[in-house]
């Protein structure tokens, strides 16, 4: 039995929690009092979507083994992601009661709600920061949640170090020379006349809604405002579209890179890949008029996406350069954006991330919809109404109320939008502003104001 275990556990660190489910299966009914294969089994449901499964054999875990903290703070992310933030408190509380230096713990118990000044986390996490036989992975873990909670509590300066010490003990790299010869060739491969060509090739459908841009500029929030009516679904971010990019290439003759094979694969493997990414998506809802992928990422993608689904509605979310990039900084992003761990590296990336979306706007047959993070903010309801609008359906009020949808929501922001809508994200860089010298050297030639 433990061969099955370890074999799911890897398929789960690998993102296929499809297959670790499907792997585990077969062996449930024998190990319903096999504690160690309730927890891993109930972290590949959860993992597949099937959040209330996940909790009940993470309960029964428990039922038989109270004392153990990682099923207790696995049990509170599943409540998080469910919305039940007040569950999802008490079981991080107690992983932390039974293993207090659960740096992961304290991690995910920062981002339930906001602290207030005088609670004595506080002082805990400062204590457990000082430590000096820390690994480099709890170090980053106690730096993200010191920091979030001593923003919350005003603290800026102390936020900003512990932030700074998260940054650094994720060891990230990254090569921005690479990113922007990546850029550099997608731009001269998807041309306006190339795009036009091969979009022909594509399947009509206008069921796909992308939305794209830089993480932390509204997209969870974007998204649980037009899946809040009842004939839009939203799928969640999705890594398809990257997949298919990285898949293109071996259909190409001769074998060509991705992003320069589009003009060598054979006319049909378009239409393949659009029917596949169809199919998977009715996996989430079999008869919404409109399903959204909200990968921000896709961004790099819109020249793909316009051959595959030229019908498809594409929303493009801005938000002030500054708040974005220090929104990244303080994210603690548990795969890829290494961009997003150094000052400098997030201000390069935002300049070719800001010249690529240039290009789709010269090159894209229709133009994305532009939604800034600020005026929606400033105008809920004008700015909702539009986005609905441009996804081809009549308007709902449940819109309005999205933080009364019940979806399960898996990203960093998954508290806020069960809020209604605020302006805390506003203008948020302007208590940061004197650590920010190394972001703004980095962003001096966007385009957009940085005041």
């Amino acid at each position: 039995m433990s061969n099955v275990i370890t074999e799911a556990v890897k398929l789960l660190q690998a993102n296929q929690a499809i297959k670790a489910e499907a792997l585990m299966r077969p062996y449930y009914p024998a190990n319903v009092n096999n504690t160690q294969f309730l927890h891993f089994y109930a972290l590949a449901n959860a993992h597949t979507g099937e959040l209330l499964l996940g909790i009940d054999l993470l309960k029964k875990a428990i039922s038989l083994n109270p004392n153990i903290a990682e099923f207790h703070h696995n049990l509170a992310a599943i409540y998080r992601q469910t919305g039940d933030f007040k569950l999802s408190e008490e079981h991080y509380l107690t992983a932390l009661r039974l293993k207090p230096d659960y740096a992961e713990a304290y991690f995910n118990y920062s981002a339930t709600r906001k602290f207030n000044a005088d609670e004595p986390i506080l002082a805990e996490l400062e204590r457990q920061s000082a430590r000096t036989d820390l690994s480099d992975e709890d170090r980053c873990f106690l730096g993200f949640a010191a920091g979030k909670i001593f923003n919350d509590v005003k603290e800026y300066d102390k936020a900003f170090s512990f932030y700074e010490m998260g940054n650094r003990f994720k060891n990230a790299t990254f090569d921005i020379n690479r990113f922007r010869n990546d850029v550099d060739r997608l731009i001269s491969v998807f041309t306006a006349e190339r795009i036009r060509e091969l979009a022909v090739l594509g399947h009509q459908s206008s069921v796909p809604v992308f939305i794209v841009g830089m993480p932390r500029t509204g997209t969870t929030l974007v998204e649980q405002i037009l899946s809040s009516h009842p004939d839009i679904h939203g799928a969640g971010e999705l890594p398809d579209i990257s997949s298919i990019s990285g898949t293109m290439q071996q259909h190409s003759s001769p074998k060509t890179e991705y992003p320069e094979c589009i003009s060598c694969v054979p006319q049909k493997v378009f239409t393949g890949f659009a029917d596949a990414y169809l199919r998977r998506l009715r996996t989430f809802n079999q008869s919404a008029a409109r399903v959204i992928d909200k990968m921000p990422g896709n961004f790099i993608h819109l020249g793909l996406l316009a051959i595959m689904f030229p019908q498809a509605k594409v929303i493009h979310c801005r938000r002030h350069p500054l708040d974005t990039c220090l929104s990244c900084y303080f994210q603690r992003f548990r795969r890829g954006h290494e961009y997003s761990f150094d000052l400098t590296h997030l201000g390069l990336y935002f300049q070719e991330y800001e010249r690529l979306m240039q290009h789709w706007l010269e090159v894209l047959p229709v133009t994305p919809f532009d939604l800034h993070y600020a005026d929606l903010v400033n105008d809920q309801e004008d700015v909702s109404r539009k986005l609905v609008d441009w996804t081809g359906m009549p308007w709902d009020d449940k819109c309005l109320s999205f933080h009364d949808n019940t979806r399960p929501v898996t990203t960093a922001s998954n508290w806020q939008v069960r809020r209604p809508m605020n302006k805390s994200g506003l203008d948020r860089w302007k208590k940061y502003d004197q650590h920010l010298n190394p972001l703004r050297e980095a962003l001096a030639g966007t385009t957009q104001s940085l005041n």
